[in-house]
């Protein structure tokens, strides 16, 4: 397995603990709305947010380096022997 796909299941299973220890009810304050919902619901979603804000800005440092690697010139290549 690579290193990656073990780091990626060990904080899901990490996540899925918290989660399940975190059972109870909690209050939810935002500006004027309120809720009254299970922790690990807010657990959850404040990982899943945080997860997709590091997806979404690692794509985006991707896009720039490839634009930057698209408008210098390359090296020649080595020809096949």
């Amino acid at each position: 397995m690579k290193m990656k796909t073990v780091v990626v299941f060990v904080l899901i299973v990490l996540v899925l603990i918290l989660m399940l220890q975190n059972s109870g009810f909690t209050d939810l304050k935002l500006f004027f709305w309120h809720s009254y919902s299970p922790l690990f619901l807010l657990v959850f979603f404040a990982f899943l947010i945080g997860f997709l804000v590091g997806f979404l800005a690692a794509r985006i440092d991707r896009k720039k380096d490839r634009k930057a690697l698209d408008g210098r010139p390359q090296p020649p290549s080595k020809p096949q022997s």
